[in-house]
């Protein structure tokens, strides 16, 4: 069974960022944890969609370009989550995404501190994340 390269790098951001927060470097945690979802959601319209990632990337060039490529894998999967899950579900997955995403961006561009706290909540959020996308999109 060959593994694909993106789904590996998601596994791997997880662990980072776990082994990340045990060395008290939180910032990059926040980073991983985020990134290990982002490249979930990538492979699961892969995998789940059939959509290859060319036709993926072409995709996401045709659509409004200020959405951006994080912003429109994000609402395809929560528009595909809301055709097969209830509403509530599938907005609480677009806020904790969202959430996230939001945290990484300020954690990773703005001056602020990232404390353990936020650190493994992140991480705990990217967990959530990872484990509903897994089940619902059987990947």
């Amino acid at each position: 069974m060959i593994v694909s390269k993106l789904r590996q790098k998601s596994d791997f951001n997880i662990d980072a960022a776990d082994i990340l927060i045990t060395k008290d470097l939180y910032a990059p945690s926040v980073h991983c944890s985020y990134y290990s979802c982002f490249q979930l959601l990538k492979y699961t319209i892969n995998v789940f969609f059939g959509i290859d990632y060319k036709k993926l990337k072409e995709d996401i060039a045709c659509s409004n370009p200020h959405k951006g490529t994080h912003q429109y894998v994000i609402n395809f999967i929560y528009k595909e989550l809301s055709s097969l899950t209830n509403i509530k579900e599938s907005q609480n997955f677009r806020r904790k995404i969202n959430d996230l995403k939001q945290f990484r961006i300020e954690s990773d561009y703005e001056e602020i501190e990232v404390l353990s706290d936020q650190g493994k909540k992140a991480y705990e959020l990217a967990k959530m994340i990872r484990t509903y996308i897994i089940k619902n999109f059987n990947v």
